[in-house]
């Protein structure tokens, strides 16, 4: 039978937030097939190596010290290698129950085999071929005609010099023009931004037409989470919600989460990274330089690359993968129309698209397009929490399922009315979750939608909607409508369905 799971290389570069979101990741390690964790290095974090310099060159008020002067050729903000382990032990004795919730859930074993180490010797260091690079070589190669998503959480060099290999060993040969056309498309890359000079330097000036998704949704995930505006999304990264739902002892994984100002200390860090330990880093870190506010102990402190693989998971229902420009829980995205490499070729480079936030007062905003959806992401991050200490499937809280009896690609013509018939029901014979009562909703996602939408017409009922398309609409033109699901429990999980439909 042929294999339709997304699959997916992670490389990162150790961050205490890049550690945070591995452990997310774990907890949804069910969703997709994970082929490789890879660390790599990035402009925050390298392991060094003798005799190698940095330009002295300061970019940012706001850079630490390392990233201006280095120097290369020692340790600088260096965790180590051996977390990855430690991490993966923690989610094999979460494993145990995970697998009575979803048998998909790789072994602790299968994780071990495909986490590796890449090129770490320095910000955008691709020296030689390392085991990591070679894992993601392999997996370039390969005959899987499945797209392969290469999430980077730290630099792309690691994935560079994979890309760099093939480059080497098949540019003077008949086949290399197919071949790289082809890998050009079966790889696309969801990054955390760019975090060393690798991307420009050599992927963007080598493979031009590969797919580059920054996923900086910062604000909404990251750092900065502070700035956003007031309401659920907000809530569910303050302490309260953080100590009650997340680091509640349920999880091996959550146990090692790290929080602001939560007593851990992290390895390789100096006193300005030591978010959990150093009492005056309220005051001298560099959000503080930016006038944030002080957090709380115990506050959400980040995942800002989780962003690469949210938008992986099919589970949420948006349809994302099939055009970043729809949006999804990772939010939306659009193509930049101002990037070449120095041929003047343009690179598929795309950017975070904003949209509109309704806050707790009714205040109106832009904001990144993630943020609506973070109370969301929460929720469900605590409900696999619980899954890891529930004595059995029928013991913890699940989403519902949502199906669309038209289908999800509707066609109509101007003036025209269709209708969109949704049922939401829990998986039969599921415990908790059978008497949970079921809510559906529809709404018009006017961001991803034809500019004519705001005169589209539509009236839902409990289960159902008519739309009707406005008479100005266009041939090609598209109207997406979001159907949610949601359930009343304790964690009031959802699930979204995107109905797209086309003028024709």
């Amino acid at each position: 039978m042929e294999n339709t799971k997304i699959r997916t290389i992670i490389t990162q570069d150790a961050e205490v937030d890049d550690q945070n979101s591995l452990r997310h990741f774990l907890l949804y390690a069910n969703e997709v097939e994970v082929q490789g964790i890879v660390q790599s290095s990035s402009k925050f974090h390298w392991i060094g190596v003798p005799g190698a310099s940095k330009e002295d060159v300061k970019r940012s008020e706001f850079e630490f010290e390392g990233e201006v002067t280095g120097p290369y050729d020692q340790p600088y903000r260096w965790p180590g290698t051996d977390w990855m382990m430690r991490e993966i032990d923690d989610y094999a004795k979460d494993y145990v129950n995970l697998v009575k919730h979803d048998p998909d859930f790789p072994t602790p074993d299968y994780l071990r085999s495909v986490t590796k180490v890449g090129n770490i010797g320095y910000e955008g260091e691709m020296d030689a071929p390392t085991e990591g690079s070679e894992l993601i070589r392999k997996r370039i190669l390969d005959d899987d005609p499945r797209t392969l998503y290469v999430q980077v959480w730290g630099g792309t060099n690691t994935l560079a010099r994979a890309l760099l290999d093939i480059q080497n060993a098949y540019e003077n040969t008949p086949e290399w023009p197919a071949l790289r056309e082809k890998i050009m498309k079966k790889v696309v890359i969801t990054a955390c931004g760019e975090q060393d000079p690798t991307y420009r330097s050599y992927i963007a000036e080598n493979w031009p037409e590969m797919q580059f998704v920054k996923t900086l949704q910062m604000r909404s995930y990251a750092y900065p989470w502070f700035v956003m505006p007031e309401g659920e999304s907000k809530d569910t990264l303050r302490a309260a919600f953080m100590k009650s739902e997340i680091m509640n002892g349920k999880s091996a994984l959550a146990d090692g989460y790290c929080t602001w100002l939560d007593g851990k200390v992290y390895e390789g860090e100096g006193p300005a990274g030591q978010f959990g330990s150093n009492k005056n880093i309220v005051n001298e870190w560099f959000g503080a330089k930016m006038g944030l506010p002080k957090p709380e102990p115990f506050d959400f402190l980040s995942e800002g690359d989780s962003p690469t693989f949210f938008l992986l998971f099919p589970c949420w229902g948006f349809r994302t993968l099939e055009n970043f420009a729809w949006g999804g829980i990772a939010g939306r995205y659009h193509r930049v129309s101002n990037q070449f490499n120095s041929k003047g070729e343009a690179l598929n480079v795309w950017d975070v698209s904003m949209d509109s936030y309704t806050d707790r007062d009714g205040n109106v905003s832009e904001v990144e397009s993630m943020w609506p959806y973070v109370a969301d992401i929460q929720r469900d991050f605590a409900a696999r929490v619980g899954w890891c200490s529930a004595a059995s499937y029928e013991k913890a809280e699940h989403a519902p399922k949502l199906e669309i009896a038209e289908g999800l690609n509707l066609s109509a013509a101007p003036k025209e009315t269709v209708s969109v018939h949704a049922k939401a029901y829990m998986k039969p014979d599921c415990g908790i979750d059978a008497e949970l009562p079921l809510t559906v909703s529809f709404k018009l996602y006017e961001e991803a939608s034809a500019a004519c939408v705001k005169e589209a017409a539509l009236s839902c009922g409990s289960e159902t909607a008519h739309l009707t398309i406005p008479s100005s609409a266009k041939p090609g033109d598209e109207f997406h409508l979001i159907v949610k699901a949601a359930a009343a429990g304790h964690h009031r999980l959802v699930r979204y369905q995107q109905v797209v439909v086309t003028v024709c």
